[in-house]
């Protein structure tokens, strides 16, 4: 490929039957754009496509499950490669865990600028530019390994640019191996990774629209251009509509909540610096101790809960916080649990509760309404250890902060 320069898209894990997850509550304002945010980051790879005037788009897996999709997103992909179609913008795609090529309904036919990729064995597919073949490209679909198997990529060498499509977990070291290939466009992971880079690159995109706070920081798809030779230039170009972030605020023991409350409103001015137009769901830690804990556990969390909503929710794009907890390195004191009090009676209630798993914590019969909430009983209810284990923390730290007569409301 002497001479000639190409240009490509490389996007994977569109996921565009899958809504954002894990909010405790969602307010009315943002429903409609949690619920379109994925076709609206999937909008934008493809628009960043055509603005880029790229030869080709590479999806790398787990674009679309049509069983579990709607008609609607059915339709809006459909709709995107038919405008690709029309820009003469070619489309290679390699199916993932929820895309294979037997997966596509029957009567939907594909534009015939799109190219699948079967399973089971690798496939060579040439982009030509006026019927000259400037770019090879080889891909399998996923089948039933969760890794990607370096060894059936081998392919004879050429001139042209040699890009392999895979999905699944890969090692770098297995990957650089194969020197004919000069760019790997991989699937299989929802946040963005470079395994390796110059002269050959292999790369993660990422989803274009993370889904839950697991998925936190900026999501995208990678654009990348070779300019006379075989090394691929690439840049991160972010798309998503609505962007998970996790914040942590260290406040010493004997801050007031009036600096508190500063510190929650400068950080989320640079916040909204960095999102520019992408709204954002915060959740909050603040790490403290002492007085400031126990006013945090008392009822202080839900007031700048509230006031982090007001203040910054509705905005336009909003800054909306999803929770706010306490984290206090401090431990109750041992000899709190041997007291003959009150207190002491229950610490080692709870203390008897952390030991024994299989002591249950019936605690939704508390709630008024039971059938009524049972949203909320739910949450109760629940066997994990990791929630059992938060909630009797949070149960001893309030106890013993209500029952010493501390200052928390």
């Amino acid at each position: 490929m002497s001479g000639e320069s190409i240009a490509f898209l490389h996007a994977s894990d569109l996921h565009l039957e899958q809504l954002p997850y894990g909010m405790p509550e969602v307010p009315d304002h943002l429903r409609k754009t949690l619920a379109e945010a994925p076709m609206q980051a999937a909008a934008r790879v493809f628009e960043t496509a055509i603005l880029e005037h790229v030869d080709f788009i590479l999806l790398a897996g787990d674009v679309i499950d049509p069983p579990t999709a709607g008609a609607r997103q059915l339709a809006f992909l459909m709709e995107q490669l038919d405008l690709l179609r029309e820009q003469r913008i070619a489309v290679y795609w390699i199916g993932g865990q929820i895309d294979g090529p037997d997966h596509w309904p029957e009567e939907l036919a594909l534009p015939d600028n799109v190219h699948r990729f079967p399973r089971g064995q690798v496939q060579q597919k040439l982009f030509r530019r006026n019927d000259h073949p400037i770019a090879s490209i080889i891909g399998i679909s996923a089948g039933s390994e969760s890794a990607v198997d370096a060894s059936v990529f081998r392919v004879e060498p050429s001139d042209r640019f040699t890009v392999a499509m895979a999905y699944g977990r890969a090692e770098a070291s297995s990957l650089a191996a194969y020197k004919q290939i000069d760019y790997w466009a991989l699937g299989g992971l929802h946040q963005s990774k470079t395994l390796f880079q110059s002269p050959q690159t292999a790369v993660y995109p990422g989803s274009p629209q993370g889904r839950s706070l697991n998925e936190a920081g900026v999501h995208g798809c990678t654009l990348a251009r070779v300019e006379r030779g075989r090394t691929a230039q690439t840049k991160f170009i972010p798309t998503d509509d609505v962007r998970w972030c996790c914040e942590s605020i260290q406040a010493a023991e004997g801050t007031h909540r009036n600096d508190l409350q500063r510190s929650l409103r400068d950080r989320m001015q640079r916040i909204s610096a960095e999102a520019g137009s992408t709204s954002v769901l915060i959740a909050w830690k603040i790490e403290t101790e002492g007085t400031l804990a126990s006013q945090l556990r008392g009822g202080l969390d839900r007031e700048l809960l509230d006031w982090l909503r007001t203040e910054f929710g509705r905005a336009q794009p909003a800054l909306w916080t999803t929770e706010l907890t306490v984290a206090s390195s401090a431990e109750l004191p041992e000899e709190s649990y041997e007291e003959d009090t009150i207190l002491g009676d229950f610490l080692r209630a709870v203390r008897q509760h952390q030991q024994d798993p299989r002591m249950p914590l019936d605690l939704a019969t508390y709630l008024p309404n039971r059938g009524k909430d049972r949203s909320l009983a739910s949450v109760f209810e629940s066997g994990e250890d990791a929630l059992r284990s938060n909630l009797l923390e949070e149960a001893a730290a309030l106890g013993a902060d209500l029952l010493r007569g501390e200052d928390v409301l």
